[in-house]
């Protein structure tokens, strides 16, 4: 069906554009930008937008911009009573206007116009279709040949994909389809790395040296098999970066951040810690081991995921014996102990550990707990920049 979005503050012409265009099913008319937006955002059946170029607080150029970010598929056509070149130039520059029309219009001329553009709206809206159907194939193919090489690696897809989502909520100005595309594809550079070497990753074990080496090659591995896919180019580079260092003054090789799309800023982050999380590493724990290497991701991102995973993980849980116990730490159990026969407890949840509790620990740890058993302490998530050195992972 053939809408027609017509934005003009002179109402006598939404009148005579009505008269024009009698025949077609259906053509709405405001009179400003602002209630052209809000229309669009409401509704996605328009094919075609015209709109008068002098108007109050929004002229049309302004107004189409902002309409081709909500709706770029529709179609958009510029009305202008100052037919110079400056107005031309903007025309296509900001908003790529399909046609510019000079005002007064006659109703030949706007039927013509608008026969074209319905035509082009058309042949665009089914490449477009014709592409999302060809991009869903390409994904489906290349990770159903991997779950059937390696269904044990696929399983990475399903784990990282939802953060992937998240972060790229977060930071609208990431390229979301290429960036949860990149997500997607990224197991197949695993394919082919050595099964011991995988065998450790998904151990959730610490890479150094030559192994970290090795590892590192799955992103020439995928990005190379992507890079040949028609439009992929985007998903290509995510992927050919996704392990790229972000550092602020380039050291050993980095990149500074903004030389790293931030889709692959987004998938190195997650990446990591999905790998480090297969040990049975509490949530804390891997974050705070992202933290200690500050050179290496982009601390928004990082921070973003810390946000994302909610309060559970700004701290991790470790085990002590009663006698380790410091002043500071924070404890994640009741401690109960034996006192003249009965049960009772003496320190509780959440209890930060102060010196004078220490020392009543030491004094009667022997005769009222038996300091064979460990106690399980709340760290905070460490949030200094040391770098722990190695290669890392």
């Amino acid at each position: 069906m053939h809408r027609v979005l017509f934005v003009d503050d002179d109402v006598a012409s939404h009148l005579l554009f009505k008269q024009f265009l009698k025949k077609l099913p259906e053509v709405a008319c405001v009179s400003n930008g602002e209630e052209g937006l809000q229309l669009l955002k409401e509704r996605d059946d328009f094919k075609v937008i015209i709109s008068d170029y002098d108007m109050p607080l929004m002229n049309g150029i302004e107004f189409l911009s902002k309409a081709k970010e909500v709706r770029p598929e529709v179609v958009r056509i510029l009305l202008s009573g100052r037919a110079d070149l400056q107005v031309a130039v903007e025309a296509v520059n900001e908003c790529d206007v399909f046609r510019l029309l000079t005002k007064p219009c006659s109703a030949k001329v706007l039927k013509i116009a608008l026969r074209d553009a319905f035509e082009h709206h058309r042949v665009i809206t089914s490449e477009k279709e014709l592409m999302n159907k060809t991009v869903r194939s390409v994904i489906h193919l290349v990770s159903d040949v991997t779950s059937l090489l390696k269904p044990e690696r696929y399983t990475r897809t399903a784990r990282i994909l939802p953060l992937v989502k998240s972060l790229c909520q977060k930071f609208s100005e990431a390229d979301r389809w290429s960036t949860e595309v990149a997500a997607v594809l990224s197991v197949v550079g695993f394919v082919f790395l050595p099964d011991p070497l995988m065998a450790k990753v998904e151990d959730g074990a610490v890479l150094s040296g030559s192994d970290y080496k090795t590892y590192l090659q799955h992103t020439r591995y995928s990005s190379k098999l992507i890079s040949g896919i028609p439009r992929f180019e985007n998903v290509a580079t995510i992927l050919s970066l996704q392990e790229a260092n972000c550092v602020q003054d380039q050291r050993d090789g980095g990149f500074s951040g903004d030389e790293v799309p931030l889709g692959a800023r987004i998938l190195k982050v997650v990446s990591d810690y999905d790998r480090l999380s297969l040990g049975g590493r509490p949530k804390g724990e891997v974050l705070s081991m992202l933290k200690r290497r500050a050179d290496r991701y982009d601390q928004n991102v990082l921070n973003g995921l810390i946000d994302i995973l909610g309060d559970d993980a700004t701290y991790y849980l470790r085990e002590v014996y009663p006698l380790g116990l410091e002043r500071g730490m924070i404890l994640a159990q009741d401690v109960f102990g034996d006192i003249k026969g009965q049960r009772v407890k003496f320190l509780a949840k959440g209890q930060k550990l102060s010196d004078a509790m220490i020392d009543y620990i030491y004094k009667n740890s022997e005769s009222i707990m038996d300091i064979t058993q460990k106690i399980v302490i709340r760290e905070n998530l460490v949030t200094e920049t040391a770098v722990d050195g190695g290669d890392l992972m």
